[in-house]
């Protein structure tokens, strides 16, 4: 399952609501049940979840249940529910008559368990081939042929994508290549990857042996901010900086210090940290995914955080950043908590050289 919660313009038809699904998710869903929470009377977006739809095959009544519990933990008081299930070009989304579309019966069962916790079904759309139909209108403006998507965005879409510009981020093909933005390096790439980690390691312990630890974290963090405003610049991080990196943020006191860095630059802050981890391989590079997870929670990148925790937690099982920040999404603690943990971890941090 992957989550996120972001603002996003009022939705009024099963068409807008296909087209922005994408950039809620942060890249184009594949068999996949989506579901948004709607909350308040100006039925506000959420959180949206993804499930793969072979999660629901063997049990769908329990599978929806599950679906139902977390849109109840985030408080949602409306529901929008949208399949995507395109993996046969040459069937149609359609059953026989009997049936109905497509992955009706797991919509059905997510319906009736939302009912059971007073939570309304405002829309289910079926999304496959470039057409949409809805599992709840069969009137004449949702033909049995489907509808087919617009190809020009309409009002609601192009300020969300606004707002994608706004964040540096741009809606991906798919969740494999989402996690491919986050990939450790291969090949070449990987051995100048290792040979850049030994260089930073070696120069941290001539460093520590002859200045104050008070003084290492300070240079670290020092190092850390110009790398933030040269690529706020519009510079790359290269192989040696995002390796000085890993083994800085191996330092709890100036990975929290870097981390707090994200309540004023977030998004700076984010680019530094996707450039750097593809240019790190394990096991050290799972701090440094931590620390991209714990900074993309913030921003309430939920597919994102997922993607990093996946790989961190595949580097270094135990990483006890990478687990907490796993149990927060499962538990789908919301990103203002989140920041609020930040703020907290900002105002009782101690003075990096150790003084006061």
């Amino acid at each position: 399952m992957t989550s996120a919660t972001r603002p996003v313009a009022r939705l009024t038809s099963p068409a807008d609501i296909v087209a922005v699904i994408p950039s809620l998710c942060g890249f184009v869903p594949q068999e996949s049940l989506i579901a948004v929470s709607l909350r308040g009377p100006r039925k506000r977006v959420g959180l949206t979840m993804r499930f793969d739809l072979d999660w629901a095959v063997d049990d769908p009544v329990a599978a929806a249940q599950e679906v139902a519990a977390r849109l109840a933990l985030d408080a949602a008081e409306r529901v929008v529910l949208v399949v995507f299930a395109d993996t046969d070009t040459d069937t149609d989304p359609e059953t026989d008559a009997d049936e109905g579309l497509a992955w009706a019966g797991l919509v059905d069962a997510v319906q009736d368990a939302c009912e059971q916790q007073e939570m309304l079904l405002e829309e289910a759309v079926l999304v496959a081939r470039g057409r949409w139909w809805s599992y709840l209108c069969s009137g004449p403006c949702c033909p049995a042929t489907g509808t087919p998507i617009a190809a020009e965005p309409s009002e609601a879409l192009r300020l969300v994508a606004a707002e994608q510009v706004l964040r540096g981020r741009a809606v991906l093909a798919s969740r494999g290549e989402l996690a491919a933005s986050v990939a450790a390096p291969v090949l070449l790439a990987a051995v100048q990857a290792s040979q850049d980690l030994e260089r930073a390691q070696r120069e941290l312990l001539r460093v520590q042996t002859r200045t104050p630890p008070g003084a290492v974290r300070v240079e670290a963090a020092a190092r850390a901010r110009a790398l933030l405003l040269r690529t706020r610049d519009g510079m790359s991080v290269t192989g040696p900086e995002a390796a000085d990196l890993a083994v800085a943020v191996q330092d709890l006191r100036v990975r929290d210090e870097i981390a707090t860095w994200s309540l004023e630059d977030r998004q700076p802050l984010l680019a530094v940290l996707l450039q750097a981890v593809r240019l790190v391989g394990p096991p050290a590079d799972a701090a440094l995914l931590a620390l991209l997870a714990w900074v993309a929670y913030a921003e309430g990148d939920g597919a994102l955080v997922n993607v990093a925790l996946e790989r961190c937690l595949a580097s270094n099982p135990g990483h006890s950043l990478g687990g907490l920040l796993r149990q927060l999404i499962d538990c789908q603690i919301p990103p203002e908590e989140v920041r609020n943990l930040l703020r907290h971890t900002a105002s009782r941090l101690p003075p990096l050289d150790g003084a006061g």
